[in-house]
């Protein structure tokens, strides 16, 4: 007997996708080092592979903007992104 609800499984993740997840909830420094806002969502083109990058600004973060992937670098010890 075949049961009546079928699970859907989560699409395939590939190493590119999950990189750019892992930077979610990071700092976004401006080039020297002031914090303007924090990440909140990571968007991919159609390949799976980064492309903009959600940050939440202001003082209460209402305003939201998106920086291409290509004018931030990593700062991984200190969980931050700078501009470049």
């Amino acid at each position: 007997m075949r049961a009546p609800y079928t699970g859907l499984r989560p699409p395939e993740r590939d190493g590119a996708t999950q990189a750019a997840e892992a930077y979610a909830g990071y700092a976004v420094c401006d080039p020297r080092g002031r914090r303007i806002g924090r990440t909140t969502r990571v968007f991919v083109n159609g390949r799976g592979e980064p492309e903009y990058i959600g940050v939440k600004i202001g003082l209460f973060g209402f305003k939201t903007i998106l920086l291409p992937v290509q004018s931030v670098a990593a700062d991984e010890e200190r969980r931050a992104l700078s501009l470049q």
